[in-house]
């Protein structure tokens, strides 16, 4: 949960902060949607350094930075990579290792590194995007510049200011436990600890989320087609040229790759790898 809330939005004033933010979210889906339509290796790779890039030069965040908030992510990416790459069903040709039952082939390889890559490039794309954008500012320009219905709207808002009030709530509970077992808490495994801490954080949230209900019910959320808006956004030139100049570069990156010999055919290798192919 700490980690989780450590996500959410960074006041600064940076370039990549000022942007609309559905124009920053098109661009970032942009990318997520090109580097998880190719197996290739080099594609998830290229635009994960996009994504550090951007967050160093428009938002001045650390890529050692970033990339430490991905750490947890690390680990269920390195575990998809290597179940991916041991138990790869393709097309196989060149062999690289062999100890017993267990063989490692280049293919496998390339698909299980391809994987893991592309879970790590969506998770640092949606870091950055929570890191860099305010949440009442996504919400007043989903419904103004993207025409989302304001129901669904405050709804994703709703969903992210939980983040943070879960985190307290589960600090809260923990410490709360430590008080009135301390002596039981040092005996207890960790995934015994969360076991219980998990049931009084579920009862929190219900609790958290009817009350919520009742205030939008209390101001009559949802009995008008339309509402007023306190915030109000645009899209400026700034947000158009970054929006042109990004989508230019993602198909940039795409020829260059190309030209490289770098990049496969859209989408192969899904297939072959999942469901297995004929030897």
């Amino acid at each position: 949960m700490k980690a989780v809330s450590a996500y959410l939005d960074q006041e600064r004033d940076t370039p990549l902060h000022r942007l609309n933010p559905v124009a920053k979210l098109l661009v970032f889906s942009c990318f997520i949607l090109t580097a998880t339509l190719y197996l290739d290796v080099a594609v998830p790779l290229t635009f994960l350094i996009v994504s550090w890039l951007l967050g160093w030069v428009f938002a001045h965040i650390s890529p050692l930075v970033l990339m430490r908030r991905l750490s947890p992510i690390l680990a269920a990416a390195m575990g998809l990579a290597v179940f991916n790459t041991l138990f790869y069903g393709g097309p196989r040709e060149h062999l690289i290792v062999a100890l017993g039952p267990i063989h490692i082939w280049r293919e496998g390889l390339q698909i299980g590194g391809s994987i893991g890559l592309r879970i790590l490039c969506v998770a640092s794309y949606s870091i950055l995007y929570m890191w860099t954008t305010d949440p009442s500012r996504l919400v007043a320009s989903l419904m103004q510049q993207a025409r989302m219905p304001y129901r669904l709207a405050y709804a994703v808002l709703a969903a992210y200011r939980f983040l943070p009030i879960l985190q307290r709530e589960w600090g809260h509970i923990q410490a709360a436990q430590q008080v009135r077992a301390a002596h039981l808490s040092r005996r207890e495994s960790g995934l015994r600890r969360v076991i219980r801490s998990g049931m009084p954080l579920l009862v929190s949230g219900i609790r958290q989320a009817e009350r919520l209900a009742i205030a939008m019910d209390a101001r009559a959320f949802g009995a008008l087609p339309r509402r007023t808006h306190y915030i109000r956004t645009h899209m400026k030139a700034s947000d158009y040229a970054f929006t042109v100049a990004s989508l230019a570069a993602c198909g940039l990156i795409l020829l260059a790759l190309s030209e490289l010999g770098l990049l496969r055919s859209f989408l192969v290798g899904v297939a072959e790898s999942v469901a297995g192919a004929p030897q």
